[in-house]
């Protein structure tokens, strides 16, 4: 996965939470590549017209701090298919689980 993604995960209370998922790239050579480590943020409008799918390439990281930002909900690292790491204390087991269904199931 390249580009940032808007999906509904259902969360313990029956209710949607609409989640922005993005990709952390490192750069090879004149390639972006995904490293299967995944930001987690609060998606309060599930509005797509807003969001930006375009991979950035700048060296300045203008971005607010994770510990600073009230939509961050944690960090998602894939060890392979069945295991990942979840850094964060908002999502639940099952949250977690749709998001790692959801990024096996999405093309790279």
């Amino acid at each position: 996965m390249l580009t940032p993604a808007q999906i509904s995960i259902v969360q313990p209370d029956d209710t949607l939470r609409k989640i922005i998922i993005e990709p952390i790239l490192e750069k090879d050579g004149s390639e972006l590549i995904d490293i299967r480590v995944y930001k987690i943020y609060k998606d309060a409008f599930g509005d797509e017209t807003v969001l930006i799918t375009e991979p950035r390439e700048t060296g300045i990281n203008d971005d607010l701090a994770d510990q600073n930002n009230p939509d961050y909900l944690g960090k998602i690292t894939l060890i392979d298919d069945t295991l990942w790491n979840y850094e964060g204390d908002v999502l639940s087991a099952d949250e977690q689980l749709q998001v790692v269904t959801f990024l096996g199931s999405s093309p790279v």
